[in-house]
């Protein structure tokens, strides 16, 4: 695969489509910026492989010293990137780029295009909602946990939580959820709650540029009281201990209680595939404890091991680089990433109405 990815680079022009970037820049900025700040880093390169690790980084240094673009040193950093396996640990095009160059982007994208998988003709709604499918059975739709998606949930449980409470059997469909923030689901908790949640938390990489960068989110005039507290306390952490990991809850474990378990509803199905990722695994992996719930479909995107996502001013403006600075407890026992989160019940890519499918299981 590597071999393939280096005529790629070979093959691809070497012009330029907009400003100007020093490549070789720009290639160091990025693997410095990896090996000082992802929380993966010391897991993705150890003795066994540093040396193809170190050839690998030497070869494409070298293709980066010859790029002229922001295309081909696009192709260099990507390809860098991609050897961690990590899809939160990205360069990616800046929207300006993209929205300039579109032709040019298809170009590019086609080079990193995975594998196409077989799918139905089903077409998901993109908006949260509800649907009484039956007197028995409700579906809710949750196409996103992204952090302007949150009112809206909580708004749809504020209003539906008479007849949420009534009703014998749920479907939860996160199919095509990339995830975004574990508080967007909170207030559905409460009623798929059945036994106490068993959580494994995240400790966060410490180093002078994380720092930095949280210390610049706190500036945000929108971030909330609670999200500064908990920032405040890991940017102290970090200060600490440098070239350390943290762990802000000091567990390396904790246990979710909730004071009373709802009647209804009886039976929860969550319906996910392979693009249920992030935040929406975070989600399956406190869900699937509960004895009310089952998860049916496909394995999810498996996207969950490293988080907390920050950008970092990368020099190339054309381009952005998002580094994860988070490491989950649950590692190395129990990864995620590029594995996926099973299904209790397997379906068919092919199956035409997943959610009739997922209706009839309940309601037999």
């Amino acid at each position: 695969m590597k071999k393939i990815l280096f005529c790629f680079i070979a093959l691809f022009p070497l012009c330029t489509f907009a400003q100007n970037c020093d490549c070789l820049v720009n290639f160091d900025y990025t693997t410095s910026h990896i090996a000082d700040n992802y929380s993966g880093y010391s897991d993705k390169v150890k003795s066994k492989n540093l040396n193809e690790f170190t050839n690998f980084t030497g070869q494409l240094r070298q293709r980066a010293a010859k790029a002229a673009g922001t295309d081909s040193c696009y192709v260099i950093l990507k390809t860098f990137v991609n050897y961690f396996k990590d899809q939160h640990l990205r360069v990616q095009l800046d929207w300006r780029y993209r929205e300039k160059y579109p032709e040019q982007v298809k170009q590019l994208n086609k080079l990193f295009k995975k594998p196409a998988l077989p799918a139905s003709d089903e077409k998901l709604n993109n908006q949260t909602s509800i649907k009484q499918l039956s007197a028995s059975t409700v579906l809710l739709r949750l196409p996103s946990f992204e952090w302007s998606e949150k009112k809206i949930i909580d708004s749809l449980f504020k209003v539906n939580d008479e007849s949420f409470k009534k009703t014998t059997n749920w479907i939860i469909d996160v199919r095509g959820n990339g995830g975004g923030t574990d508080y967007a689901f909170n207030s559905l908790m409460p009623y798929i709650y059945a036994n106490p949640i068993y959580i494994k938390p995240d400790e966060y990489r410490s180093s002078e540029n994380n720092i930095a960068v949280l210390e610049g989110n706190l500036k945000d005039p929108d971030i909330s009281g609670s999200a500064k507290e908990l920032l405040s306390n890991i940017i102290g952490l970090m200060k600490l201990h440098p070239n350390q990991f943290v762990n802000p809850s000091g567990k390396e474990s904790f246990e979710v209680r909730l004071d009373s378990v709802y009647s209804f509803p009886k039976k929860v199905a969550i319906l996910i595939d392979r693009n249920s990722a992030s935040s929406t695994e975070s989600f399956l992996l406190m869900a699937m404890q509960s004895k009310k719930v089952k998860v049916y479909g496909e394995n999810s995107a498996g996207m969950l091991d490293y988080s907390s996502n920050q950008y970092f001013d990368i020099p190339c403006a054309d381009l952005n680089l998002v580094i994860p600075i988070a490491r989950s407890k649950r590692l190395p026992q129990y990864p995620i990433d590029n594995i996926g989160i099973a299904p209790d019940v397997k379906i068919k890519a092919t199956e035409r109405d997943k959610i009739k499918f997922v209706q009839k299981q309940l309601e037999r």
